[in-house]
């Protein structure tokens, strides 16, 4: 005789009957808020809080009560838990297999969907600027009438790979903190560990070795007179640009180009005091420039960058 597959008692149990509503429950609403956001009905910044965190964290939730509740119910006080018998030449039992299988690809695929969302909503300028960083208002709204109003915050201010990320994410816990706690020190002091270099960031957009030259810009002002007058002010910005090949490095990016090296050492809790500079040229010849009262150890104790 075949042996019949019999559901064990401990998955019928209020504990994991209500694991299994809950996620139910969450998944529909999941599902449901998810495709409003993406035609366009949800624009609020803070939906993303629900649809990302809020909603699958109860979800998860939801899915822990079921092993829960079953464990908890197959703990009796004498004998061996009751064990499921298997035996998929039963209908009923592939059947059984096949929606257990079914159910947890929907989860999979709910929680993916969750954790891809929620890692691009985080990246977002709005997240950034009027959710997690409210203290931020300001640089909001210069950036968003600034000329990289269409380049996102994470894309200067956090570098690229698995580390950058994991320092941004920490970082933003204790800031996090500051705010729910309203202890946000001001000025917010940058923190050192996400300087990026430039060539991580701005260079990913911009070519430095582009020689641009020296550039004319006429600022014109009218005065609020009868007349509207007319005053004109002329700048010449020193673009300029650098080429090693071309041996040619003038302007603002010439520090960048043609082997010229200028490092610096920041001191202070955030980083803002900066005692000493060493350049090197591209002819090898190094000069260095100290604060006077400087002393070795404040310098040991500082952080290196490069310019």
């Amino acid at each position: 005789m075949r042996p019949t597959f019999r559901s064990p008692a401990s998955a019928r149990n209020p504990l994991s009957l209500v694991g299994a509503a809950i996620a139910t429950a969450m998944a529909a609403l999941f599902l449901a808020l998810f495709l409003l956001q993406i035609f366009g009905y949800l624009v609020n910044p803070y939906i993303g809080i629900v649809v990302f965190v809020a909603v699958p964290a109860v979800f998860l939730f939801g899915l822990i009560l079921i092993p829960v509740g079953a464990w908890r119910a197959a703990r009796r006080p004498a004998g061996e838990p009751e064990w499921p018998v298997f035996d998929l030449r039963q209908p009923h039992q592939r059947h059984v297999a096949a929606a257990v299988v079914a159910l947890t690809l929907v989860n999979l695929l709910i929680v993916s969907m969750a954790a891809y969302g929620g890692v691009h909503y985080m990246e977002s300028t709005g997240f950034c600027g009027q959710v997690c960083h409210t203290t931020m208002e300001p640089q909001f709204v210069a950036h968003r009438s600034g000329p990289h109003a269409r380049v996102a915050c994470v894309s200067c201010h956090v570098g690229g790979g698995a580390e950058a990320f994991m320092q941004a994410k920490l970082t933003g816990v204790r800031q996090l903190v500051h705010v729910t706690s309203g202890n946000v020190p001001r000025p917010v002091p940058p923190p050192p560990e996400l300087l990026q270099p430039a060539r991580n960031t701005c260079e990913q957009c911009h070519w430095p070795e582009k020689f641009h030259g020296d550039r004319v810009r006429i600022l014109r002002e009218y005065a609020d007179d009868e007349a509207n007058s007319e005053s004109a002010t002329t700048l010449r910005v020193r673009v300029g640009g650098g080429s090693a090949a071309l041996g040619v490095g003038t302007g603002i990016h010439w520090h960048m180009n043609l082997d010229n090296e200028i490092e610096y050492i920041a001191t202070g809790p955030a980083g803002e005091t900066i005692p000493y500079v060493r350049l090197r040229r591209r002819d090898g010849t190094v000069r260095e420039f100290t604060v006077d009262g400087t002393t070795p150890e404040q310098l040991a104790a500082g952080t290196r960058r490069r310019m």
